[in-house]
């Protein structure tokens, strides 16, 4: 028997939680976009290696919510994901600012027997010395602050998820604090819990945060309707749906243009993600104010009453 645990990655909006992910496990399972908030539910990523296993809890970007609705829900997969972890890797951005890290400090356990490590994450960002003493006081006082709180910050990791640095010290430090136990997930190439439409609707949506303006993108939402293995090529056809009548047109473009320039972009990402050719097709839909209605969120599948793991 060797070693398995839950570790969860937890940080601010675009603090690179999803780019760690996939590093580590060398699968684009999370999506990534330079825009915040980019995450909406938690996505589990499985490492099974010969000293065991351990299972990713990526999650949204924390943030202070408006009180029901999408925002308050992506809040709570965050917090939830907290819940029987071992190690919480916490990421900041060297740019932020301490204010802006107590969200997130406040949902961190206090004085627990989790261990939780500060990565101080975009190494390749950091350049002169205005920028390094900035990432300095910033660990120093989320450090002192988390201390007041009654955190522990076991240690503190400086590294480059893009660039893959520092990572091979955060692992092997990570896998010294898991206990033995059994294996949560017996097939060694399994890489989430995940069903594949799940990845397939975020690849789609992934590229309405590419391609579409600052606010459109966050009242989309993705629902794959058919999914047929049994087709040459595999046949998906899915459904964005947009909050107002008014995005529909935005999303379709000028004749059907930007609908036309997501969907080249998201089949060529699941054929690379799939490794075979697809038949992709895309309708846009209006779900009025669906962000803010719990029913129509729950058929988008963010169930606001959903337990944690």
């Amino acid at each position: 028997m060797g070693k398995s645990g839950f570790v969860a990655i937890v940080g601010r909006p675009n603090s690179g939680k999803s780019t760690l992910l996939n590093t580590i496990l060398g699968s684009n399972l999370s999506i990534v976009t330079y825009k915040a908030q980019t995450t909406r539910e938690r996505v589990l990523g499985i490492l099974t290696e010969r000293q065991g296993q351990i299972v990713f809890v990526d999650t949204p970007g924390i943030h202070r919510a408006d009180k029901g609705g999408l925002n308050e829900y992506m809040v709570r997969e965050a917090q939830g994901a907290l819940e029987g972890t071992s190690v919480i890797w916490y990421i900041v951005d060297p740019h932020s600012e301490l204010i802006h890290e107590r969200a997130v400090l406040e949902l961190l356990p206090r004085e627990s027997s989790q261990k939780i490590f500060l990565l101080m994450n975009k190494l390749d960002t950091i350049r002169g010395v205005e920028a390094r003493n900035h990432a300095k006081e910033v660990s120093d006082a989320v450090i002192e602050e988390a201390k007041s709180l009654g955190i522990e910050i076991t240690r503190k990791f400086s590294i480059s998820a893009l660039e893959k640095k520092g990572l091979g010290d955060l692992v092997h430090e990570t896998w010294q604090l898991l206990e033995e136990g059994p294996l949560y997930y017996e097939d060694p190439d399994q890489l989430s819990d995940r069903p594949t439409r799940f990845f397939v609707s975020e690849m789609i949506r992934e590229q309405l945060l590419l391609k579409l303006g600052d606010e459109v993108p966050y009242s989309c939402a993705v629902e794959i309707q058919k999914y047929d293995e049994k087709a040459k090529p595999l046949r998906i056809e899915a459904v964005i749906y947009v909050e107002r009548e008014s995005q529909k047109g935005i999303v379709i473009g000028k004749g059907a243009q930007k609908i036309k320039e997501i969907g080249q972009e998201a089949r060529a990402k699941i054929e690379d993600f799939l490794g075979h050719k697809i038949f992709l097709g895309l309708q846009v839909k209006m779900l009025k104010d669906w962000t803010k209605d719990e029913e129509a969120m729950k058929r988008m599948g963010y169930d606001p009453k959903r337990k944690s793991r």
